[in-house]
């Protein structure tokens, strides 16, 4: 992401998004209330009205909008911007009707806030500090079913399935032998066209038995040009038990950069920790948390994306407050994605919650 312009006292600032990440950054940045101003396309009718011959066309045109709902599209690699029209070329549009904006990666737009939160201002600079960062892809295998999966900071995204049939019961160790080499060319070719359509930084294969070890030799063999690190992991299960359990141990963060999915994991994991054992180093709920914030005794605090996207300006302006409170503390700020299944379960507590430094007692 580039940060092209930035003019607080006006609450603007432009962009250029450049990545799948910086999608999901700006997915979490503008809000209902703010006005967007981009490039798009719109639907218009050209000719004389009188005429049978008006046609509708795809017009090229800048318009501005005062933002109603965002919504996130991984599958489509896109942010789309619903909003209500208030500039925009009068004779192709009407001001006060509506429009959706696609930001896709290679899109400029410009964001307009009547307040800029700390919290949001410091995702960006993140974002813009940034390189493109590599993607993790994470297979997780057994006999004859394996679910590829990519993990980024938008959190994870199931990329294919594999399947096939295989039992020993229906021939000799020859047959099996056979068509287990066909399910790992199979994989293996899954596993290749993840890595042509993007920066794959590491592969992860994982699963409960031997399968893993196997489908590594095969990768190693099968002369994949540029073939990032490959690492082997047991667990319990595969698919998204699985992918989570890789997630939770801190696997991708001893290769290339913690990816921020896994940090939320961690984080979660063990808030629920100290919730369970009731030990007090754990809390959850808005009230809680002010005042565990108000004691300085926050070491991690924890909000869902979903809490500040959608919550009324004032929630907004709260979340603003306990963060830079928090920060005066020495204490760290996560905005945790609701993408995966550990931000979803800290959205059922309330949507905020701290690991604590020490027990309040009153």
């Amino acid at each position: 992401m580039k940060i092209l312009k930035r003019i607080l006292k006006e609450g603007t600032i432009v962009l250029k998004i450049e990545t799948l990440d910086d999608l999901w950054h700006l997915y979490n940045t503008v809000g209902s209330g703010d006005v967007v101003i981009s490039r798009t396309v719109r639907r218009v009718r050209v000719g004389d009205e009188d005429s049978r011959k008006q046609e509708s066309i795809r017009k090229p045109m800048i318009l501005k909008l005062r933002v109603e709902d965002v919504a996130f599209h991984t599958f489509s690699n896109r942010v789309r911007i619903k909003g209500q029209i208030l500039e925009g070329p009068s004779d192709f549009v009407s001001i006060g009707s509506y429009h959706t904006i696609n930001i896709e990666p290679g899109d400029t737009l410009t964001i307009v806030k009547d307040h800029w939160p700390k919290y949001a201002l410091d995702r960006l600079e993140e974002a813009a500090k940034d390189q493109l960062r590599s993607v993790c892809l994470i297979v997780t295998i057994e006999d004859g079913d394996a679910e590829l999966f990519l993990a980024a900071d938008y959190g994870i995204k199931e990329a294919v399935r594999v399947r096939s049939n295989l039992s020993r019961k229906r021939g000799d160790q020859k047959t099996y032998d056979s068509t287990m080499n066909d399910f790992f060319v199979d994989v293996t070719l899954a596993i290749r066209s993840q890595l042509e359509q993007g920066q794959i930084g590491l592969i992860v294969l994982a699963g409960p038995g031997f399968v893993k070890d196997h489908l590594k030799e095969h990768l190693n063999k099968a002369g994949i040009k540029d073939l990032p690190p490959v690492v082997v992991e047991g667990t319990n299960s595969i698919g998204i038990p699985g992918a989570k359990e890789i997630l939770f141990r801190g696997v991708i963060g001893k290769v290339i950069v913690e990816l921020k999915v896994e940090t939320e994991t961690k984080l979660v994991e063990e808030l629920v920790t100290h919730i369970s054992k009731d030990d007090g180093l754990g809390s959850y709920g808005q009230d809680e948390v002010t005042k565990a914030v108000q004691y300085g005794a926050v070491q991690e605090l924890l909000i869902t994306d979903k809490k500040l996207r959608e919550g009324s300006d004032d929630v907004r302006r709260q979340m603003d407050n306990l963060i830079r409170n928090t920060e005066k503390t020495k204490g760290a700020v996560h905005i945790v994605s609701t993408d995966h299944p550990t931000g979803e379960q800290l959205h059922r507590l309330g949507g905020i919650a701290a690991i604590l430094r020490f027990r309040i007692i009153e």
